[in-house]
């Protein structure tokens, strides 16, 4: 175990016994100063900075402290009684960067930067997850100071290998970077459910996972090194005899996958301060156009259905041949879609504060967003591409933008209305499912695109949206449902306000039909999708009367929360129109929301999502 200098004076701390020490694993306190028993100031160890810091305080019950961590960025750091469950100090509590103030419940407390994922609690989950038929764990080699480099792959083993796409994650080259592991953490495990279009995943994909690449640097509380003070992220352009053993280690395993087949998505997990996620986009320049396009495109996919991450977040840079990406492009160029991913330990830019299970949604969002990248369609979360469709009328192929998925996209002539792209689905189990569309947006293109969806002999809905806006995300467009098996056919038409776009759709089954009969129940109104969905700040829901009566529009949150009552009281038949503005109501988180439209006779609920 480690032992650490604690500057107290001996008087001290028999007079107040108040104690400070890290001596357990991943610990990390460098000196602890006082003047008056209540104000303290620690140091952590630094490498590369101070950031991380984990230590133990000891005799604070019922005792009020201010401490200030002046060689840290901390806002709002986390405390544990247990050293197991941690939350995070209230704002009251850490009034301001690098200080927290309280008076503790008990004896004992423990302080870090944010929650710890160390190198015992890995193996833990290993333990756990190696439990699966789909798990393989394997050690690579082992670190300068005898950890071993612990690989998972996590496929069906069933399936041959031969045709399968290859994906590599890491994580925790930067030790003190913790969220990063809860993130993978939550990409394990949705990776391990038994969701159906989960498991057609693991039959087409292997997944190689190395949860630690700096297992030493985890243990001994490290913020980016490892035990001999070298930042392991900037060594990928040495020799083997200059570089570090885990890089090395890390590189000739790559080496031999590539030889096999070369891996199509390379994943670096890191966490950084500020406040929003980010992928590190290398510019056209320093790659070459096609790969700045796929990086967008696979950026793209993670934003979209993400409340946690935001177009604006994106952020660009020069590949350099030091860091990982750079030497995966000088040996193997365009053919591996590289990127480091940052997840934040503070709060997202949408204003929520970062958590453990929030940081499992984006590992969850992640999954899925590799699947759409590489094409994946299963009966379940079905992918359409314009590769897979029917062009008729006077159209073009494009590939202009960053927004648009996959290869290209159709663009529709605008000069009249008889230009079309259909798209059908296999045959489909009853039930209901959700409709998106992904599109380019330009400032030029149509406002009033067309889009018909139908399937079987159900009165296909129409409707129409602007493809000037909302580009490079899935945009929801409508729900469908049918008690039989059928096709879903999507078409797209032209219209004369610019031209259209036809580029790629998602239809997610979301339940089955439970009740054949529910269909049949007298309705006495028509609900519509909100437009624009996502929105922010305003959406408008729309729905249609075919007769007169007490009517009541509610909106609620995904507790099922009452947030805002649309419309209450008598309506005339006829057509209605209800704007939501989200800016009267200014602690409106993003998320999921509810709105129903309920009468004397029947009621029917619609999801809408809101994004700040």
């Amino acid at each position: 175990m480690k032992t650490f200098l604690i500057l107290l004076l001996l008087s001290f701390s028999v007079k107040s016994q108040i104690k400070f020490d890290a001596d357990f694993e991943s610990g990390n306190i460098h000196s602890v100063e006082t003047s008056d028993s209540i104000n303290y100031t620690v140091r952590s160890i630094e490498d590369i900075g101070g950031r991380w810091f984990y230590f133990r305080i000891s005799g604070v019950q019922d005792k009020f402290i201010r401490v200030n961590i002046p060689n840290s960025d901390v806002t709002r750091p986390m405390y544990s009684y247990d050293n197991n469950s941690f939350e995070r100090f209230s704002q009251t509590e850490a009034p301001s960067k690098r200080i927290f103030e309280k008076a503790f419940e008990r004896d004992t407390v423990y302080i870090a930067y944010y929650t710890p994922y160390n190198y015992s609690y890995l193996q833990e989950r290993i333990s756990d997850w190696s439990a699966s038929a789909f798990v393989n764990v394997d050690t690579l080699g082992f670190s300068s100071q005898n950890f071993p480099m612990q690989e998972l792959t996590i496929t069906d083993f069933d399936e041959p290998d031969e045709f399968k796409y290859r994906v590599w994650i890491h994580s925790r080259t930067h030790p003190g970077e913790t969220p990063s592991s809860w993130h993978l953490d939550g990409f394990i495990q949705k990776l391990l459910s038994g969701e159906d279009e989960i498991a057609y995943y693991r039959k087409n994909i292997i997944f190689y996972i190395v949860p630690f690449n700096n297992p030493e640097g985890v243990y001994f509380g490290r913020s980016r090194t490892n035990y001999f003070g070298v930042d392991q992220e900037r060594e990928w352009n040495k020799t083997d005899e200059q570089a570090a053993v885990e890089v090395k280690i890390l590189r000739d395993r790559l080496k031999q996958i590539n030889d096999e087949k070369v891996i199509d998505v390379f994943l670096n997990l890191h966490s950084q301060a500020s406040p929003f996620c980010t992928f590190f986009i290398h510019t056209a320049s320093s790659t070459s156009d096609y790969f700045y396009r796929r990086q967008y495109q696979f950026s793209n996919l993670n934003v979209s259905d993400n409340p946690y991450f935001q177009h604006k977040d994106l952020r660009e840079s020069n590949l350099q041949e030091y860091f990982p990406e750079g030497w995966l492009w000088k040996n193997y160029g365009d053919k591996v879609m590289a990127l480091t991913y940052e997840s934040p330990y503070d709060y997202y830019s949408s204003n929520i504060w970062v958590t453990n299970e929030n940081l499992y949604e984006l590992g969850h969002r992640m999954l899925y967003a590799i699947a759409e990248y590489l094409e994946l369609s299963h009966p379940k979360r079905i992918i359409l591409d314009n590769k897979d469709a029917v062009a008729a009328g006077f159209y073009n192929q494009s590939q202009s933008g960053l927004e648009f998925y996959s290869n290209d996209y159709f663009l529709l002539n605008d000069n009249s209305t008889n230009n079309s792209v259909v798209y059908n689905t296999e045959v489909l189990k009853p039930g209901k499912y959700d409709v998106y569309g992904w599109w380019q947006s330009n400032s030029s293109f149509s406002f009033q695109t067309k889009f018909e969806i139908s399937a079987g002999f159900e009165q296909p809905v129409i409707l129409e949206k602007t493809q000037r806006l909302n580009g490079g995300q899935w945009n929801f467009l409508t729900e469908i449902e049918f008690d039989y098996e059928t096709s879903i056919q999507i078409k797209v038409e032209s219209n004369t306000s610019g031209k259209a776009v036809a580029d790629a759709f998602r239809i997610n089954f979301r339940e089955p039909i439970t009740n054949l009969k529910e269909k049949a129940l007298p309705q006495d109104f028509k609900l519509y999708q909100n437009y624009p969905n996502p929105f922010n700040p305003n959406t408008t829901i729309r729905f249609d009367l075919t007769k007169g009566g007490n009517i009541s529009l509610r909106i609620f949150n995904a507790l099922g929360q009452l947030i805002d009552t649309l419309a209450d009281g008598y309506y005339n038949p006829g057509t209605y129109e209800v704007l939501f503005n989200s800016k009267k109501h200014y602690d409106l988180a993003s998320g999921t929301y509810y709105y129903q439209l309920l009468t004397a006779s029947y009621s029917e609920t619609k999801t809408m999502v809101f994004i700040k």
